[in-house]
């Protein structure tokens, strides 16, 4: 059976496009040599292209929603109860053995708006099995992710058609 004699932690965050791309292509990727991906999008719920592709990948790709698709500029007492369900199955999917790579796709922006739910994150990546690849997505990565990471990636925005007006594109965007 396939697997990952090391697990590492990675981070893709910053302002630009492409960490939720940069995620499912790891985990087609992966599904390709025969790994198993779990994928958990915090603030996310709905038919996001990615996430209708991934049913196609079965079982090689896993992905639930913890959110309610609405825009985040504080939490609510509902989205805090998600993001800890959230956490959770991501301890879950580390500990489980079931999953050579686990995705918390979103948690940086989690992180950021309740920072107190950073000490839980690193104790989880502390426990977690050897051999499972952790990747924490989402705009302002805190530092302490960063330092504990193996590999930090920052998605730069240079240029965006949104500028130009251009809105989200089905496919494309999502």
């Amino acid at each position: 059976m396939p697997g990952l004699s090391k697990g590492l932690v990675q981070i893709y965050t910053g302002n630009g496009k492409g960490k939720t791309t940069a995620v499912f292509g790891l985990a087609l990727r992966a599904a390709g040599w025969g790994l198993r991906t779990y994928i958990g999008q915090f603030l996310k719920s709905g038919a996001m292209g990615e996430y209708c592709a991934s049913v196609m990948l079965a079982p090689y790709v896993t992905v639930e929603q913890f959110g309610n698709g609405r825009f985040v500029i504080h939490f609510s007492v509902e989205q805090v109860g998600m993001a800890y369900r959230g956490i959770n199955a991501i301890e879950r999917a580390l500990m489980g053995g079931e999953y050579d790579i686990v995705v918390a796709e979103e948690i940086n922006v989690v992180l950021s708006l309740n920072p107190q739910m950073i000490d839980e994150v690193l104790a989880i990546i502390d426990r977690r099995l050897p051999n499972v690849e952790l990747v924490l997505t989402g705009r302002d990565a805190p530092r302490e992710l960063i330092e504990r990471a193996d590999l930090v990636t920052e998605m730069v925005a240079v240029k965006h058609p949104f500028e130009r007006g251009i809105g989200a594109r089905k496919g494309i965007e999502f």
